[in-house]
């Protein structure tokens, strides 16, 4: 299974999370990270006050750790559907957009919980 990591993801991964610690770690090739989640990634660093050069580096380790899924028409539409359908806010639904059966979001973010395509770590 490959595993969609959302902006909750890696910032837990950073912390030291341990069960997000040994899912990235062991996905491989199988990770995937929407272009959106690099934004709320930075801004969440940016409001911790970290440096510029740290964010840079921490921002480098998710591309290389990651195939970065840029937005396209197809997946913008099919979040739009989605705010309405599973009630997300428009940046989760975007990322949402991507999930698939082979491909879970992984994510604590409650907006995901009991979502399809989701692995929920609280």
């Amino acid at each position: 299974m490959a595993y969609l990591l959302d902006s909750f993801a890696w910032l837990e991964y950073f912390a030291k999370n341990p069960k997000y610690r040994s899912i990235i770690d062991d996905a491989g090739a199988s990770a995937y990270t929407v272009s959106t989640s690099l934004t709320e990634v930075v801004r969440s660093l940016k409001r911790k006050r970290i440096e510029p050069e740290l964010i840079e580096q921490l921002v480098g380790f998710i591309t290389r750790r990651s195939t970065i899924l840029a937005v396209d028409k197809a997946h913008a539409i099919s979040a739009g559907y989605l705010c309405d359908q599973a009630g997300l806010h428009f940046a989760d639904a975007l990322i949402y957009a991507f999930a698939e059966k082979d491909r879970y979001v992984v994510t604590g973010d409650p907006h995901f919980q009991g979502l399809q395509f989701v692995q929920f770590i609280s």
